[in-house]
């Protein structure tokens, strides 16, 4: 050991590390961790496509990973949702609730009206499941086939891309959420503000795979129609398995 630091390892001496200096590093960290969050958020709401694009570049350090901020993201928005849900919910609904699940689980035939009931009490109660459990997977691979020429990009690529895609929309959706609680009055003002996922969506497509603007429009468009296709039919098929005595996890 020569001076503060090791001559083989220049690792510092543990015994010389002051009290300011845990504070300093303490600081530094949660300062870049909280500069990269909003560096991330900003980028990723104003520039759509921008971060996709630089994580395919490996452009990586200055951001949030796409993961995280997909959780973060997607906790941010359901916490919202079920804090606001939760203000809503009215006795007669949690009881009519539970009569639809005796039904479901205490009636082992199948027809038409317990499959339509079933989809109904599915879709209610666990829509935002769903959507967390499918819409990643299914848009990503709606993106693949859309961009199936750019043979240079792999399912791995437009995971990413669905995965900033969904950040987005949850960060968009938690804004509008807040906002009709806020402004009840304005609920129909505030519901077209739904728009902006359309716009995010043909922005991000423009931008991400260098389309026209009408082209990344029609994408879009093909986009929803495919994953709402494949989702239905994930959920039906799902659907169809519990009520024949399998439990999907």
């Amino acid at each position: 050991m020569n001076g503060e630091y090791c001559s083989n390892c220049g690792q510092r001496d543990i015994e010389l590390l002051k009290f300011k200096k845990l504070i300093k590093d303490f600081f530094d960290h949660h300062l870049d961790l909280d500069s990269r969050i909003y560096r991330t958020i900003k980028y990723l709401i104003f520039n759509p496509g921008f971060l996709t694009i630089e994580y395919w570049g490996g452009r990586r350090k200055r951001f949030i990973p796409p993961f995280k901020i997909y959780l973060l993201t997607s906790f941010l928005y359901f916490f919202t949702y079920s804090v606001i849900l939760n203000t809503e919910i009215e006795n007669n609904e949690v009881n009519s609730s539970n009569v639809e699940i005796e039904k479901i689980e205490t009636n082992n035939s199948i027809d038409f009206d317990d499959f339509a009931d079933g989809f109904d009490y599915y879709m209610d109660n666990y829509e935002k499941e769903i959507e967390l459990l499918f819409f990643l997977p299914l848009t990503a691979i709606g993106l693949l086939f859309l961009n199936k020429k750019l043979s240079y990009l792999y399912f791995s690529h437009h995971f990413i891309a669905s995965i900033h895609l969904s950040s987005a929309w949850f960060i968009l959706q938690t804004i509008i959420e807040i906002l009709n609680k806020v402004f009840p009055h304005y609920t129909s003002y505030i519901e077209s503000l739904y728009i902006t996922l359309l716009i995010y969506c043909v922005l991000m497509i423009k931008n991400i795979y260098n389309n026209s603007l009408i082209w990344s429009f029609i994408k879009t468009i093909l986009l929803m129609v495919m994953t709402l296709i494949m989702l239905f039919t994930a959920i039906i098929i799902s659907l169809i398995l519990i009520l024949l005595g399998f439990h999907i996890l």
